[in-house]
């Protein structure tokens, strides 16, 4: 499924629609493709005052909105592909083991990169990087006999925006912090010397992911039942008692 580019309250509530429905039995094990406007999205857990300068998003119309899994906040825009797994916890194929499943699923994104000529690898707990820099990021989470396991490609990365939408550390200095997302991070532009374009990425990727599993994946969309439950959920995703969550 590739839902294009949307904004974050719709790609944060799809992520519980596909999740449930997997759970429920209502659709089968899903690759899912999305894009994002751009975005600050905070772990399930983070309170937004710690982690997010929210007068400058709101002065550069970027979103903030949480995501159902844990982990840190990250910024994410137009040159970021997100990418996430939506299965049972019996497929085979995955490990029943969880650091075993992060490093066998970020597998497919270390084949996708090196149909580019990227040498990347697997740093554990769940990172995909190039030479110590991060180019994949990932998480997820559980619901019953399910599990969603998400993470990025970051194509063109814009480091900068990131250490200004999100706050530093206390003492630490603007520059200091934009300098350490540039040696920490890593885009494929940079390593390219040109942007591949989001098309040829996700070509790539569905690929690899279709190798690492042994299937063959049929491209669909949304079922009538997961539209009438996105539907349901969006008001949500959307409000302020969800993206601000517990305030201390």
């Amino acid at each position: 499924m590739d839902t294009g580019i949307q904004n974050a309250p719709y790609n944060m509530a799809l992520e519980k629609v596909l999740l449930s429905s997997c759970t429920n039995g209502n659709v089968p094990n899903t690759l899912h493709l999305l894009e994002f406007s751009p975005c600050v999205l905070l772990g399930y857990n983070q309170i937004l005052a710690d982690e997010i300068n929210e007068d400058y998003c709101k002065e550069n119309r970027i979103q903030i909105n949480r995501r159902i899994s844990g982990g840190g906040s990250i910024y994410l825009d137009g040159g970021v592909l997100g990418w996430e797994i939506i299965a049972k916890k019996n497929t085979p194929g995955i490990p029943g083991n969880l650091n075993d499943m992060y490093r066998t699923i970020c597998g497919g994104v270390i084949l996708a990169l090196s149909k580019f000529g990227i040498d990347a690898s697997f740093r554990p707990i769940n990172d995909v990087e190039v030479e110590g820099r991060k180019i994949s990021g990932s998480g997820g989470t559980e619901l019953g006999d399910s599990f969603i396991f998400h993470g990025t490609v970051l194509i063109d990365f814009h480091g900068d925006t990131m250490a200004k939408a999100l706050k530093l550390p206390a003492g630490k200095q603007k520059y200091s912090r934009i300098r350490d997302f540039e040696t920490r991070t890593v885009c494929m532009r940079e390593l390219l010397t040109f942007v591949p374009s989001m098309a040829e990425v996700k070509e790539q990727l569905v690929m690899a992911f279709t190798e690492l599993f042994k299937v063959d994946f049929e491209k669909s969309g949304l079922s009538r039942e997961e539209s009438e439950m996105l539907n349901a959920e969006l008001p949500l995703f959307s409000s302020r008692e969800w993206i601000y969550g517990k305030q201390s």
